[in-house]
């Protein structure tokens, strides 16, 4: 198998009133799908935006992501990078979560994410350095 890593960058349509119980679904779906699919990754999210690092075959991978680009929950997908990748970035990571809060905003703004210059406005080397941070720091 040779692995990839994809990166991605949408708009959130979610809503403030069920913003955290929807990113709980998605986290949960993503987790049981990405360990039956031998997919690993991290989800970065904001209030406005998310970034996600995807890691696995090339064909499980695409198929992963083409269910993102379908889902309603993001707006304005865009592919930040895709290529292949000798070791995994993310191995313990079925799916990893680091949402931007009180406990984050001064790493996300490290990398130079803020409210004005949000996650879709970065290159993807920055996005997996910010979500390798953040995993590092959850592990």
């Amino acid at each position: 198998m040779s692995l990839i890593r994809l990166v991605y960058a949408s708009e959130s349509r979610l809503v403030e009133a069920n913003r955290q119980a929807e990113i709980d679904r998605i986290i949960e779906s993503a987790r049981r799908l990405n360990a039956r699919n031998d997919i690993t990754g991290f989800l970065l999210a904001t209030t406005a935006s998310f970034a996600q690092v995807l890691e696995g075959d090339g064909r499980t991978v695409a198929e992963t992501y083409g269910r993102i680009v379908a889902d309603p929950r993001h707006d304005a997908v865009r592919l930040l990078a895709e290529h292949g990748i000798d070791q995994r970035g993310f191995p313990h990571w079925s799916m990893g979560l680091a949402e931007r809060d009180e406990t984050t905003t001064f790493i996300f703004g490290l990398y130079g994410v803020t409210p004005e210059n949000d996650l879709p406005q970065h290159e993807a080397d920055v996005l997996v350095d910010l979500a390798g941070e953040l995993a590092r720091q959850r592990s």
